[in-house]
């Protein structure tokens, strides 16, 4: 089910293009060249990695200035941004300095990925300009210069050239007087007057939401289910995640999503299941800001309402059990209904679910399913409409609820049928798939082991304590970025994916050659541990200070695919948002 359109608004190259509306899901690349012509900024690993499609962007006035990866940016982050691409840098017709720095020093060959590098180090000139980071600040420049430019992909000439150029031109920008004004702190929408006095529910109102809710107040009770939505959506994330993990490379890679795991279009792969749930939290939790509540980025801890909680938080490789539980909570109800099932092949493969879950009949104790906990939603979302109708753009929430329902029932549901069938195609060649002692079988039995060192004791020095620790690093200060995001205007979320589908990613594939999955504990403090906003960007910026602190001490262990920049580069967005900006 394609997400719902958003209304356009978005200034590129110096031009607004506004009242209309485009697909929220589409990427920001695809708009500049499908829709704008603009095929300057280029398609390369549509995964944020090679940095092909770097433009620089304002995300809202008097913002800095920064890079993002257009093929990672979807629509429907990008409301009132400032864009500019390749297009854009060159004035009365006069190359960018850095462009004419390129030419000067032939850094580039084939030029593909020449237009990426020319907006980052547009980027760097406009810093290096505005902070007078001239003589006496080369090693700072430097290290903005390496932190911006990233891990950009150079295939035919010299990398070293472009930072060469960059560096030079950023050197010789001449230092203005002017001051960055500070950014204005993010306005909340205007409160709606709520009533004196929350009415009770009526029988007619019970009736019609199909269970009795803990609240009379639709909005205490929203919270309360979209809480728990939050807790299902991110622990379903990072089970999707760990198992894909298990699977064995190369030959299964297409199974796992490794490493083709590109966002847009139905799943084909664990990956891409993964990152539609991060989409899902992205949902949910922008609906609890929305409703006035702080987002929530906890897991499964002890669930109190047994009905709404699929099955018990598990970190396990894949298995046919697995796969059953997965298959049965993103169902509908009528797909796994014994009594709705018109073909032999569907009363064949419901009845050999219910055997795997170890039940007979749909009665028996089995896993519960998550559409029915956004059933309740949007029940409740329709009572508050009525009471407060102008409170929210209830259309908008009412299509994305449905969108987040409708990609679980239907391309989730699928893709894991034809994984417990055999039926994938990564899978199709196989016999016997799912016999652990078979020679087809995908998975590696991977084990579980907590990050955490006991209380007092140091981070053994060996390769997987000291991988293992670094991925809890890198999952909390996901989740802090996330939770930073969701309250200040999707602000880092690029950068929240760029820890998981970079660090992550490569650390869970070292690990699992060890036979050791991912351990994502849990952050005892909690994701936004301090007293306001700027406190807890604050602790995120120490967060990943740590990561660069101790992928610096352990340098020996990393796999050889890790992208260390990846710290410095949030550290650097993070920095920007410091002292009032």
């Amino acid at each position: 089910m394609q997400e719902p359109n958003t209304d356009l608004d978005l200034t590129v190259n110096g031009v607004r293009h506004h009242g209309r509306s485009v697909p929220g899901d589409m990427s920001l690349v695809h708009f500049l060249h499908e829709d704008l012509g603009l095929t300057g900024t280029k398609i390369g690993c549509s995964i944020g990695e090679c940095r092909a499609c770097t433009v620089a962007v304002r995300t809202r006035p008097q913002a800095p200035v920064v890079t993002r990866q257009a093929c990672m940016t979807s629509m429907r982050h990008v409301r009132g941004w400032d864009v500019t691409t390749v297009e854009g840098l060159a004035a009365d017709g006069a190359l960018h300095p850095v462009q004419q720095a390129f030419l000067e020093r032939e850094a580039f060959q084939c030029g593909y990925c020449a237009a990426g590098f020319a907006v980052a180090g547009s980027v760097v000139v406009d810093h290096a300009g505005q902070d007078g980071a001239t003589d006496g600040a080369e090693q700072p420049l430097e290290e903005t210069v390496d932190t911006v430019l990233g891990s950009h992909v150079c295939r035919c000439t010299d990398y070293e050239r472009y930072r060469a150029a960059v560096l030079a031109t950023a050197r010789s920008a001449a230092p203005t007087e002017r001051e960055l004004a500070p950014a204005a702190a993010p306005v909340p929408p205007a409160a709606t007057p709520r009533p004196s006095r929350t009415p009770t529910l009526s029988t007619a109102d019970t009736d019609r939401l199909g269970y009795t809710p803990v609240f009379d107040d639709p909005t205490l009770e929203l919270i309360r289910l979209l809480r728990d939505g939050a807790e299902i959506e991110h622990s379903l994330l990072v089970q999707y995640l760990y198992a894909a993990f298990s699977i064995k490379v190369p030959r299964f890679a297409d199974l796992a999503g490794w490493p083709s795991h590109r966002y847009g279009g139905r799943p084909l792969h664990l990956m891409g299941v993964a990152i539609e749930e991060m989409t899902h939290l992205d949902i949910v939790n922008s609906l609890l800001v929305a409703l006035g509540a702080a987002p929530h980025l906890g897991r499964q801890q002890f669930p109190y309402e047994q009905d709404i909680y699929p099955f018990d938080f598990v970190l396990e490789p894949l298995s046919l059990h697995s796969l059953a539980k997965y298959v049965y909570v993103e169902a509908s109800p009528s797909a796994v209904d014994p009594a709705q099932q018109h073909t032999p092949e569907d009363r064949a493969f419901v009845d050999r679910l219910y055997e795997v879950l170890g039940s007979t009949a749909p009665a028996a104790p089995r896993p519960n399913q998550v559409g029915s906990l956004y059933r309740k939603v949007t029940r409740v979302l329709e009572l508050l409409q009525e009471r407060e109708p102008d409170r929210l753009d209830y259309t908008s929430w009412f299509a994305r609820l449905e969108l987040l329902r409708e990609e679980g029932e239907s391309e989730h549901f699928t893709l894991f049928r034809s994984m417990f069938e055999g039926t994938h195609p990564a899978l199709q060649d196989c016999t016997d798939v799912w016999n652990p002692a078979g020679p087809d079988h995908p998975v590696v039995p991977l084990n579980h082991s907590s990050g955490l060192p006991p209380s007092g004791d140091p981070v053994p020095d060996e390769t997987v304590p000291a991988l293992r620790h670094l991925a809890n690093l890198h999952y909390w200060a996901v989740c802090m970025l996330l939770d930073a995001s969701y309250r200040q205007g999707m602000l880092f979320h690029s950068a929240a994916r760029r820890h998981m589908t970079g660090p992550l990613r490569s650390l869970g594939t070292a690990l699992a050659h060890h036979t050791e999955g991912l351990p994502f504990d849990a952050f005892v403090a909690g994701y936004a541990p301090g007293l306001d906003e700027a406190q807890n960007r604050h602790l995120a910026h120490s967060m990943v200070q740590q990561i660069a602190i101790d992928q610096q001490r352990y340098a020996r262990h990393l796999p050889y695919d890790y992208p260390a920049n990846c710290a410095l580069e949030t550290l650097w967005e993070l920095s920007l948002m410091s002292d009032g900006l």
